[in-house]
């Protein structure tokens, strides 16, 4: 087993929100409009951008390297936004954060423009996402920073707690990155020793009702089809590390995330999506049988200019060789009576003209 399935490694938490932002990044405005208010109408421009950055020393001795934050984008052309997945509440995140935005502010948005200030460093809208429940982590990561002239700013950045959001406000604040991790909340009732662990009946209802969810958002329009299909592979891959040692429960979500039973409604919605596909390249294909039927007519015009040009080109070639051959049959003519002539002038001993 790869160490990103191995149950409580942190990597596929964080490929689940790289995936997300590879595959739809669009997924995070919802995010951006509950963090910050910002909200972004569909097909604003994204620019995913270079995550490498300094490593932050965390040991005296640690060799000077480089390291992979998980999330930075450019949305809109001007608005930059950092986001890192965590885990655990490590206390020292917020440094690890401060050092990621300065170095992606001297990257990305130091402005050359002199004012009297001197030069201008934007950070980007950064935030913490964690996918665990845990109530030690606060509202916001601070840290106090005072500058060599005594001045002092409280760097503060806020953290996403995506257990303490209810399906209910996911729902309606269509944060579907959110969805994939929802299960993690159901993960310390596995234990058997809990007074009430989780029941099989209890798994049922709270899966349905991510699935209800996910049709929703594709009938209201907040997810395509292929996006949905991306979130249910997502959950289902989730479920396969969750419930690695509780084979029942890992079928059962299988079994609910898996169709089984195409109902005819479905079916038919399916048929008529894929007529009106077939319908279209059929449409697509006669009109470009109609260009190539064009195209190979004017060859056939071209050809056949073509030709009648070289026609004319032989029959001027035969012209051309007729009119030297008669030139030739002249020229001898000449040639024998100037040789006739000679010899006349020669009998009667006339010079003849050089």
């Amino acid at each position: 087993m790869s160490a990103k399935n191995k149950p409580g490694s942190s990597m596929l938490w964080d490929e689940i929100l790289k995936a997300i932002v590879d595959a739809m990044p669009e997924q995070l405005f919802p995010l951006f409009k509950e963090l910050y208010g910002k909200e972004y109408p569909r097909g604003t421009l994204i620019t995913l951008l270079a995550t490498e950055s300094s490593t932050y020393r965390e040991h005296p001795d640690a060799p000077p390297g480089s390291r992979l934050s998980d999330i930075a984008l450019l949305v809109n052309g001007t608005d930059y936004y950092h986001l890192e997945c965590q885990m655990h509440n490590d206390r020292d995140m917020v440094i690890r954060m401060v050092a990621y935005d300065l170095h992606f502010a001297m990257q990305h948005t130091t402005s050359g423009e002199q004012n009297l200030d001197g030069l201008v460093m934007r950070f980007p809208r950064s935030a913490v996402i964690y996918p665990e429940k845990n109530n030690r982590i606060p509202d916001v990561l601070r840290c106090r920073i005072i500058f060599q002239d005594g001045s002092e700013h409280i760097y503060q950045i806020p953290t996403v707690r995506i257990q303490s959001y209810s399906l209910d406000e996911i729902q309606e604040k269509h944060l579907n990155l959110f969805l994939p991790y929802v299960l993690l909340r159901l993960r310390p009732q596995l234990n058997p020793e809990r007074k009430f662990p989780l029941t099989k009946n209890e798994l049922t209802a709270f899966v349905d009702k991510v699935m209800i969810i996910l049709k929703d958002e594709v009938e209201q329009g907040y997810l395509t089809e292929q996006e949905y299909d991306d979130y249910v592979n997502l959950f289902r891959r989730a479920a396969e590390n969750i419930f690695e040692k509780h084979p029942d429960f890992g079928r059962e979500v299988d079994r609910m995330t898996k169709p089984m039973i195409e109902l005819p409604s479905v079916l038919q919605k399916r048929l008529y999506a894929e007529i009106d596909s077939l319908n279209a390249n059929k449409e697509a294909l006669i009109a470009d049988n109609e260009a190539l039927t064009a195209d190979n007519e004017a060859l056939i015009a071209d050809n056949e200019t073509l030709t009648a040009d070289n026609e004319a080109l032989i029959a001027d070639n035969e012209t051309l060789t007729a009119d030297n051959e008669a030139l030739t049959a002249d020229n001898e003519t000449l040639t024998a009576e100037l040789a006739q002539m000679k010899k006349l002038l020669a009998q009667y001993h006339i010079p003849v003209p050089v």
